[in-house]
């Protein structure tokens, strides 16, 4: 039984310390993904690893597939951080339309805290997507969730096209907010804050579809 205990110390001090150094290693990529001096590019696992402080044979233990593990990796992170986010809200507001409301808000400040790592990573979301590396809990499914929560009181309302309107409308906004180019004299419009305020909207826009306020 000691024995048991002994072992069972060891592995979790060892998932700690592969949390803890996987966290610092997903930091350094976002910051390096952030940083408008570097060709985003030639961000590779081992410059990752040197800004993080870390071994470059740690850093392919964690990303064995190079930068699409570490895109993945972001990616799952921040949602992570969305749905306990989103679980804390949870705790007080049991309004179906306000939990979708928060979700949405959530995600796209995750998305804006991201910022240009967001951008570039979105525009190599096919090859995350097809290596498997896509969020875990796949953020349409939890959206879905929701609406199947708020048409209980609706029932002329389709969940599933109500998520995948508000969904659209949202992925509308967010490819307008990719190309935003301060030196353009129409991309720059799409700021963080147009962003988070039309963002704002999907709900309202999936649901007037259906011909519901």
């Amino acid at each position: 039984m000691k024995d048991e205990k002994k072992i069972d110390g060891r592995s979790v001090r060892q998932k700690t310390i592969y949390d803890d150094s996987q966290l610092k290693l997903i930091n350094s990529a976002i910051k390096l993904l952030q940083d408008p001096d570097l060709d985003q590019k030639k961000i590779n696992v081992s410059m990752i690893a040197k800004n993080a402080g870390t071994s470059v044979a740690t850093a392919y233990n964690h990303f064995p597939n190079n930068m699409v593990d570490v895109y993945g990796a972001i990616f799952n992170s921040a949602f992570q951080e969305v749905e306990r986010d989103l679980g804390e809200y949870f705790k007080t507001v049991e309004d179906p339309k306000l939990r979708i409301k928060k979700f949405i808000e959530l995600q796209a400040k995750a998305i804006i805290k991201l910022g240009a790592a967001a951008r570039y990573m979105f525009f190599n979301i096919n090859e995350i997507v097809s290596s498997g590396n896509w969020i875990s809990n796949e953020p349409f499914d939890v959206l879905l969730n929701l609406c199947n929560d708020y048409i209980k009181e609706y029932q002329s309302i389709d969940a599933k096209k109500l998520a995948l309107n508000t969904i659209r409308n949202f992925n509308g906004c967010l490819f307008m907010w990719m190309r935003y180019n301060s030196e353009s004299s129409f991309w720059s419009s799409f700021t963080d804050e147009w962003f988070l305020n039309e963002t704002s909207l999907a709900l309202k826009q999936g649901l007037a579809v259906q011909g519901n306020q």
